[in-house]
């Protein structure tokens, strides 16, 4: 039994009648004896006796009332204990993401978020696939997660937070080879002809590198192939390939030394948070306002 049971069942008892408890429930009454119909089912005993409009309680009933009542009043301790430790800006936030938007845009809005609010402690998670960031939230192993591209739904919900532009970075001497000095612009596909440092198949790195190559006809050609995201940009700058990394990554390499160019066409990815459904804590759903508003006020 969950605490709508329980609400359901006490209103019932209360008001002696579907009728009237449906109504001040806001739900249609076959919905409401649908719901104590399963609690009947999962107890393995009556609750009610019905007769005409109205509902009695059997001895069963009489014996569940009062712990259902202290259990709702134990919902509403833990509930007021959770706004109590948001409003006081202390208590700790799980989250999970891959490393590229770990550095942009989460990285930023961590600090900026502890910067008002020092007390809160941040864990940051590092998926090993993709699809462990959407699973690991399902399941409550985090509380928020980062995604790109658009988020399922069902008994997630999410925000979207920035479209994210990728950059094509190249070694330091790449200048004569790229041949776009007069575009400023370099497409994907003449980047991979110099070969390609990416992270392995199933990673999300690999997966917009390989998106717009798949749809222009051309295999990913990759040179090197690292597991550790924070190799590729090393990689670079020793001349082992080139590769595709957000912004924020690219200019912390072209301050080493790299070649860095916007693609033709753009590439960019939609960033968004996400977390479960109707069981998100009060600080992790002030945090997703506070990063909306952070990322509408930093846009372009």
């Amino acid at each position: 039994m969950d605490r709508r049971h329980l609400e359901y069942f006490v209103t019932v008892a209360e008001l002696g009648s579907f009728t009237r408890a449906a109504q001040a429930l806001s739900i249609a009454q076959p919905s409401l004896s649908n719901a104590i119909g399963w609690l009947e089912r999962d107890l393995d005993t009556r609750l009610f006796d019905r007769h005409g409009r109205g509902a009695r309680l059997t001895p069963a009933g009489e014996a569940l009332l009062e712990p259902a009542r202290r259990s709702l009043r134990s919902f509403e301790v833990a509930r007021g204990a959770v706004r109590a430790v948001s409003q006081a800006g202390f208590g700790r936030l799980a989250i999970i993401t891959n490393t590229l938007w770990a550095v942009e845009p989460l990285a930023r809005l961590v600090g900026e978020f502890r910067d008002l609010h020092p007390r809160v402690q941040v864990t940051v998670a590092d998926p090993r696939w993709h699809g462990d960031v959407l699973e690991t939230v399902r399941m409550g192993g985090a509380e928020l997660g980062l995604v790109d591209g658009t988020p399922p739904g069902g008994t997630l919900a999410s925000r979207w937070l920035a479209d994210l532009e990728m950059m094509a970075v190249c070694p330091p001497d790449a200048e004569s080879a790229l041949g776009h000095e007069d575009k400023g612009s370099i497409t994907i596909g003449d980047l991979s002809e110099r070969g390609l440092v990416c992270t392995p198949d199933g990673t999300v790195l690999r997966g917009i590198v390989a998106e717009p190559l798949e749809a222009a006809g051309l295999s990913t050609d990759v040179a090197v192939e690292t597991a550790h995201l924070a190799a590729v940009a090393p990689l670079v700058l020793a001349g082992a390939g080139a590769a595709v990394l957000p912004k924020a990554m690219a200019e912390d390499a072209a301050a080493k030394g790299a070649r860095v160019q916007p693609l033709d066409p753009p590439l960019r990815r939609s960033v968004h948070v996400i977390w479960r459904k109707r069981r998100a804590s009060d600080l992790a759903l002030g945090f997703v306002d506070f990063c909306v508003n952070a990322c509408a006020t930093s846009a372009p």
